[in-house]
């Protein structure tokens, strides 16, 4: 019987929990550094993403329709397989957790509180591009400047 899908799924999803709570309360911290601003848990979730992801493809019937970008229906039929869905949701586990750490880093080097990150991170957390957007927006405050250029 194996690990199933609904398995990893609840795995990854509470496995990552930790990550982001040493973003919130340890930003700085030693284990922190390790294993959220390295490159260790985008590997690790970028491995799982991988696997999935071929394992999707190579257990596809041959009759179904694959993956197709062009339209919203080709997406649909790319997620049809719980493998395929869950390869799709670890994407999104691993670039929130990675727009979060950026967001981290960026503020601690720009000099935006720490304080003023933490509703940030959880925006990230639960809904990525909304909380991108909402630190892009704090950073431009607090800085005065719109602007992704690191020497700024």
């Amino acid at each position: 019987m194996g690990i199933q899908a609904d398995d990893l799924f609840r795995i990854f999803n509470y496995g990552v929990l930790p990550f982001w709570l040493l973003l919130v309360f340890l930003p700085q911290a030693r284990i922190t550094t390790t294993l959220v601003h390295s490159a260790v848990m985008p590997c690790v979730l970028g491995v799982a993403y991988t696997v999935l992801l071929a394992v999707s493809i190579a257990s596809a019937s041959p009759d179904a329709p694959g993956l197709d970008f062009g339209s919203i229906e080709g997406i649909r039929a790319g997620f049809q397989s719980d493998t395929a869905l869950l390869a799709g949701w670890i994407h999104y586990l691993a670039f929130d957790l990675f727009v979060g750490a950026w967001c981290c880093r960026d503020a601690a080097r720009t000099g935006v509180p720490h304080v003023v990150v933490i509703p940030v991170l959880i925006l990230v957390l639960m809904a990525g591009p909304a909380g991108l957007l909402l630190y892009l927006v704090v950073r431009g405050v607090w800085k005065r400047r719109f602007t992704l250029r690191e020497a700024d």
